[in-house]
């Protein structure tokens, strides 16, 4: 991997470079050599930004295949999708533990990716803001899950 290339995907992912010298275990002075071409690119680095962008690829077109095989079973495509944007990194790992210790920045990365991926297939979609405070008052003893979080998102469209 060319220093230009790891720093164009780590933006492409919106992941902050003390973020990848984290997950390296090397100091940020380190990884900015990296970007700068004052050192190679370590290939688990390199792998792991690779690994990221891959895995980013897919939830998108794993996302829009739910979203045709719905669209099949309804006999349209849904009229306008909302996607949920997290805050604070605390925030996406309560929702989607799954995504530690992935930032928010790279969620909001994603977000687009998928928003861009929607609008190539005709749905139009919109980001809003996941208010935890707000969507626990609204579950009301409900059990939280996904589609419970999508009925929260668009009730903030009414």
């Amino acid at each position: 991997m060319t220093p230009a290339e790891l720093k164009t995907i780590r933006e492409s992912l919106g992941l902050p470079l003390q973020w990848v010298a984290d997950q390296a275990k090397v100091k940020l002075r380190t990884a900015q050599y990296w970007e700068q071409g004052r050192t190679a690119v370590p290939q688990d680095v390199a792998k792991l930004i690779q690994g990221l962008d891959e895995q980013f690829w897919q939830l998108v077109a794993d996302y829009l295949e739910q979203i045709k095989e719905i669209a099949e079973e309804e006999g349209a495509l849904p009229e306008e999708i909302v996607l949920l944007r997290y805050r604070t990194d605390a925030d996406l790992w309560e929702f989607h533990p799954d995504f530690r210790p992935i930032p928010a920045g790279a969620h909001a990365a994603l977000l687009s990716r998928t928003r861009r991926a929607l609008w190539e297939i005709g749905v139009p979609s919109i980001i809003e803001y996941m208010d935890p405070e707000d969507y626990r008052a609204w579950l009301d003893g409900r059990e939280d899950d996904e589609a419970m979080r999508s009925n929260w998102a668009l009730s903030k469209q009414d």
